[in-house]
């Protein structure tokens, strides 16, 4: 029902959001997607991975399915990122497999689709063209491929899949069970597929630049167009409406667009809310293109002037995300600016009177929810070790100790400090952390910060950037995207 309501809202917003869309909406030319197109220079670079996989699984058989870890929040079907990572190929119903010990190792199988099929959904590349545009050695019907595992069991090879994929899993036992085979001979691709997406290369940088450019168009398209009394669902439309037009095929990821009280939710979902009269507006969202997504979180006034309090806790949430950026460089640790941005956070909380000890590991997790950096890429929370132990997973938020794998050229990470505030937070304290906390320690932190906290109560702040490690240092790729308060208030009038 919300689909439906935002498509609806898409023809309303393109004519009633106020005159700046209205001048915009006109003068959008249509995208060049040619960069999507399987060329032989595209081509290349998913020969290069296969190539690559292909040493791992040495005389093994490797297959991958499209169809699994498809997940909500997205408007239409979408092939699994390690099927695609490896084939560039994203239609339903199809295998592939690549085979260690064959000189022609790449197999793609399909569905011979009948005519009813046909008729509604269409119809598949045949035999010719899948060869053409996405350089398969072999093309065989998916009827094909148990006869191949089959085959490969009985010969006694490695059997690799995505162990995530727990249909093709099973599918794969049942198999060497018939073969009379060892189940030691199914291994998990997963790990290796993960490491090898950590690195990205010049064709991924590329397009996550796009998706973060496409993010930043719709971003602005909504500083010009936000105001009291428009429902946040209102702007997702908008948001999605110029991704489209952009060349975007689809949200990257279930948008976050949660204004007032739902600022502070940091899984906001609903995005039903009629936005008020000084309230803050929290987007937290990204474009795909080309199969990757961007990931940018911006907080704006909805009517284009932040208060006071607000403007505290915005400047404070921003110097820490910028000193984190800084922290960001080859060889530095995972959690290197997590740490330098939880510290600038604390002693700006201290200096604003809603922290006691800025040392207090109870007071420092109410306020370090969860930590700022993640992967991007094909997926959102993209795949990939951090190098956390996972001992200390539960405590390395607030440790100054962990620091994780060290960066490297080529990884892109998300940073993402952000302030919330929650009305019932102070009346929480004492079933989070009381038993962390000293007889009486609470209650004394209520006293003296209540007051203060009152003021600031419901303001939720994120502020989220997408950043490319380099040589020496680092890109941010979202720079372009307003974060500086002044240019957002100026934007908004």
């Amino acid at each position: 029902m919300k689909r439906l309501i935002i498509f609806l809202v898409i023809i309303i917003v393109a004519g009633a959001c106020g005159s700046h869309t209205k001048r915009n909406a006109s003068s959008v030319t249509a995208p060049d997607t040619a960069d999507l197109l399987m060329s032989g220079d595209l081509q290349k670079v998913f020969v290069q991975r296969r190539n690559a996989i292909l040493d791992t699984i040495g005389e093994g058989l490797l297959i991958l399915r499209s169809d699994y870890g498809f997940d909500g929040g997205r408007h239409e079907y979408r092939a699994a990122s390690n099927f695609w990572y490896l084939t560039g190929y994203a239609q339903p119903g199809t295998i592939m497999t690549l085979s260690g010990s064959s000189d022609r190792p790449y197999t793609l199988y399909s569905w011979e689709r009948s005519i009813r099929d046909i008729i509604y959904s269409g119809n598949l590349p045949d035999p010719g063209e899948l060869t053409r545009n996405w350089a398969p050695d072999t093309v065989l019907s998916i009827r094909e491929a148990d006869l191949i595992l089959a085959e490969a069991a009985r010969a006694g090879r490695s059997i690799f899949v995505d162990f995530r994929d727990q249909v093709l899993k099973n599918g794969v036992l049942e198999i060497l069970k018939q073969e009379k085979a060892s189940g030691e001979m199914i291994k998990d691709i997963g790990p290796s597929l993960s490491e090898m997406r950590v690195r990205k290369d010049d064709y991924e940088v590329k397009m996550l630049q796009k998706a973060v450019d496409i993010t930043g168009t719709g971003i602005r398209e909504v500083l010009g167009a936000c105001r009291p009394g428009m429902y946040e669902f209102e702007i997702e439309a908008l948001l999605e409406y110029v991704w489209r037009r952009s060349g975007s095929s689809m949200p990257g990821f279930e948008s976050i667009v949660g204004s007032g009280e739902n600022a502070v939710t940091l899984h906001y979902s609903a995005n039903s809310r009629k936005m008020e009269d000084g309230d803050l507006l929290l987007m937290d969202l990204g474009a795909e293109y080309g199969y990757y997504t961007a990931d940018i979180t911006r907080t704006i006034p909805v009517n284009g002037k932040f208060t006071r309090e607000q403007r505290e806790i915005y400047d404070l949430v921003l110097r820490a995300q910028k000193a984190a950026i800084g922290e960001m460089k080859p060889g530095a640790g995972m959690t290197a600016a997590h740490r330098m941005a939880t510290n600038i956070i604390m002693n700006g909380l201290y200096e604003l009177g809603l922290v006691t000890d800025t040392d207090c590991q109870w007071q420092r997790k109410f306020y370090t929810i969860y930590h700022i950096c993640h992967f991007l890429g094909l997926d959102v929370h993209d795949t990939g070790s951090q190098g956390i132990p996972f001992s200390v997973i539960r405590t390395y938020l607030t440790s100054d100790t962990v620091v994780g794998r060290p960066l490297e050229e080529g990884m892109v990470l998300t940073v993402e400090p952000g302030i919330y505030l929650r009305a019932s937070g102070l009346e929480q304290l004492e079933m989070l952390y009381g038993s962390e906390a000293g007889e009486g320690e609470i209650k004394e932190f209520i006293e003296k910060v209540g007051p203060v906290y009152e003021k600031y109560k419901n303001i939720g702040v994120r502020i989220e950037d997408d950043v490319l490690i380099t040589e020496n240092g680092n890109i941010v790729l979202s720079a372009a995207i307003p974060k500086e308060p002044d240019e957002i208030e100026k934007l908004m009038k």
